[in-house]
C-alpha cells in the first residue's frame, strides 16, 4: 500500500531527527517541517521527470469522434494529461452499450440497465458483475444505421444465459437475434452479430432457470476492424493535407487515416471524419499533481518510495548546507533510479552500474 503525504515527509524528518508531524497539525507545519514537505513533491517531479515514459503514469484514453470535427484538446480527454503515445493511436468503432464493462463501472453499470422481470442486481463476483437469476434485464441503443452490421461481444459466466436483441415498438418488443450462453464456472467470452432493422434496438439478458448468471462484460460496436492510425508531424500535415482539409468539401471526410498533433497540443484527424460511430483509443502519460493533505498518496510505486525519500533527504542536506551529506544521498537517488530503469523499462545497459 503506498505510503502517504505524511508518511512520507515524516520519514525524512525522522533521519534528521526533526520533531515529526501528525495528520491533525500536517496542514500547520512551519520551518522544516514546511521545507521537507515541499522537497517531497519536488522529489517526486524529478522523479517523473528523470523519464518521459514510466509505465506507472501510463493510462487509456479515448474520444469519441464527431463526424466534420477534425481537433480534439488534450483538455477533453484528462485535466492531468502529461503528452499522448502518437506510436499507438486507432480508431474503433463506438461500444454503444453504455458502462458495458462492469468490472470498471462496477455498481455504477447496474443503473444503465432495465429491469424486464425478477430483480437485477449487481455482484462483486468475478469482479464486478450483473447477477441474474430468474431475472432479465436490458439496455436501449440508439442512433444505429439501419442495413448495418453490429457485433456484441459478452463475458459471462455461470448459467445459462440467453441474449436477445431486438427492436422495440408501443410497449411490444420484436427480437431479430438471440443466443444461447451457457459458461458454467469460468468467465467466457462469446459474440454475435446482427444487421439493424432501427435506429434504435435493445440488447437484454435472461436467466430462466433459477440459478445465478453473472455478465462482466458487454459491447456492441458496428462489426468493422478497427484503424491503427499512422502518426504525422505538423509540418508534415501542413505539406501534404492542410489544403485538401481547408475545403469544406463533405465528399472528402472518410475515416481518418493519419494523426498529428497541432502547436496548440490538439489531437488532429486527417481525412476529417465522416461518420461519429467511432473512438479514438491511444494511451497517455499522467503529469504529476503536487501532493497536498497527509492521506494522498504519490502515483510512484511503494517499493520505490525509498528513491522519493534519498531526493528529498538530497534537498534537505542543501538547505542546511551539509554538502557532504548531500553526496551520498544524491548518489543514493542515482542508484535508486538506475535500478528503476533497469526493472520498469528493461534498461539493460544500467545493469553494471547498479
Amino acid at each position: 500500500m503506498a505510503s502517504t503525504y505524511l508518511t512520507l515527509t515524516n520519514n525524512v524528518l525522522r533521519d534528521f531527527n526533526e520533531v515529526e508531524l501528525t495528520s491533525s497539525n500536517f496542514g500547520s507545519s512551519r520551518g522544516v517541517q514546511t521545507v521537507v514537505k515541499d522537497y517531497i513533491n519536488r522529489s517526486i517531479t524529478d522523479i517523473l521527470n528523470s523519464e518521459m515514459n514510466w509505465p506507472f503514469t501510463r493510462a487509456e484514453g479515448s474520444v469519441d469522434v464527431i463526424a466534420g470535427k477534425q481537433l480534439y484538446s488534450h483538455a477533453s480527454i484528462a485535466s492531468t494529461l502529461k503528452y499522448v503515445d502518437y506510436d499507438n493511436m486507432f480508431l474503433k468503432p463506438k461500444d454503444y452499450i453504455t458502462n458495458g464493462n462492469f468490472e470498471i463501472a462496477g455498481t455504477a453499470s447496474i443503473t444503465n440497465w432495465t429491469t424486464v422481470s425478477g430483480s437485477p442486481a449487481a455482484s462483486s463476483k468475478f469482479g464486478n458483475t450483473l447477477l441474474l437469476t430468474s431475472a432479465e434485464a436490458s439496455q436501449e441503443v440508439s442512433d444505429l444505421i439501419v442495413g448495418r452490421s453490429y457485433v456484441i461481444i459478452t463475458q459471462t459466466s455461470g448459467a445459462t444465459l440467453t441474449l436477445e436483441v431486438g427492436t422495440s415498438s408501443g410497449g411490444s418488443q420484436t427480437k431479430s437475434s438471440t443466443l444461447t450462453i451457457s459458461s458454467g464456472n469460468e468467465v467466457l467470452l462469446s459474440e454475435t452479430t446482427f444487421t439493424a432493422t432501427a435506429t434504435t434496438h435493445y440488447v437484454s439478458f435472461t436467466e430462466a432457470a433459477g440459478s445465478a448468471a453473472f455478465v462482466k462484460l458487454v459491447e456492441l460496436s458496428e462489426d468493422v476492424a478497427s484503424i491503427p492510425l499512422k502518426y504525422l508531424s505538423y509540418e508534415e500535415y501542413n505539406e501534404s493535407f492542410r489544403e485538401r482539409d481547408s475545403r469544406p468539401d463533405t465528399d472528402k471526410f472518410a475515416d481518418p487515416e493519419y494523426v498529428y498533433t497541432t502547436y496548440n497540443n490538439e489531437i488532429g484527424l486527417t481525412p476529417i471524419p465522416n461518420t461519429s460511430n467511432r473512438t479514438l483509443e491511444f494511451d497517455y502519460y499522467v503529469s504529476h499533481t503536487d501532493l497536498s493533505g497527509a492521506t494522498d498518496t504519490s502515483i510512484i510505486p511503494t517499493r520505490f518510495e525509498p528513491v522519493i525519500n534519498s531526493r528529498a533527504k538530497y534537498y534537505t542536506h542543501i538547505f542546511r548546507s551539509d554538502v557532504q551529506s548531500a553526496q551520498f544521498s544524491l548518489k543514493e537517488y542515482d542508484d535508486g533510479i538506475k535500478r528503476m530503469r533497469v526493472e520498469l523499462l528493461n534498461r539493460k545497459n544500467y545493469m553494471r552500474a547498479v
